[in-house]
């Protein structure tokens, strides 16, 4: 692998980070970029940012997202965020498998609350691997 795609590597979870930001900008993204895929969605999604963030007067926000943005712009590849979703799919099936482990074990203890919790993460791992799965079914 080459040093340019190795440090874009090390930079994807600033990134993630940084485009996570407020709900209400991220649906402003989603909507402002549907019907893109790969690279160009992602740049399109951090642009939108960029403008929630000036609109927000977040200059720190605003300078970090920029650099995000040049980093994507520079090294982003549309193989490399497909294997990206493929990596983070099977994550979340090993987190799916440990809750479960977790949850038949509070089950067997008898703990209700520690039940509760094992199922509300369960519930949650479930969304995120639905939506992750979805997002490489559009790619």
């Amino acid at each position: 692998m080459d040093r340019s795609k190795t440090r874009f590597a090390f930079t994807v979870p600033a990134l993630t980070a940084l485009v996570v930001g407020s709900l209400s900008a991220s649906v402003v993204a989603s909507s402002r970029c549907d019907g893109l895929v790969g690279c160009e969605r992602k740049f399109c999604e951090i642009e939108t940012q960029i403008d929630y963030a000036e609109k927000q007067a977040n200059a720190d926000k605003v300078a970090g997202l920029k650099k995000a943005l040049s980093e994507a712009q520079d090294h982003c590849t549309d193989d490399y965020l497909r294997q990206e979703l493929k990596d983070d799919i099977e994550e979340s099936r090993s987190d799916l498998l440990d809750y479960q482990e977790d949850l038949d074990e509070a089950r067997a203890d008898g703990d209700e609350e520690k039940v509760a919790k094992y199922q509300k993460k369960i519930a949650d791992e479930i969304a995120e691997l639905e939506a992750l799965q979805k997002a490489l079914s559009e790619f």
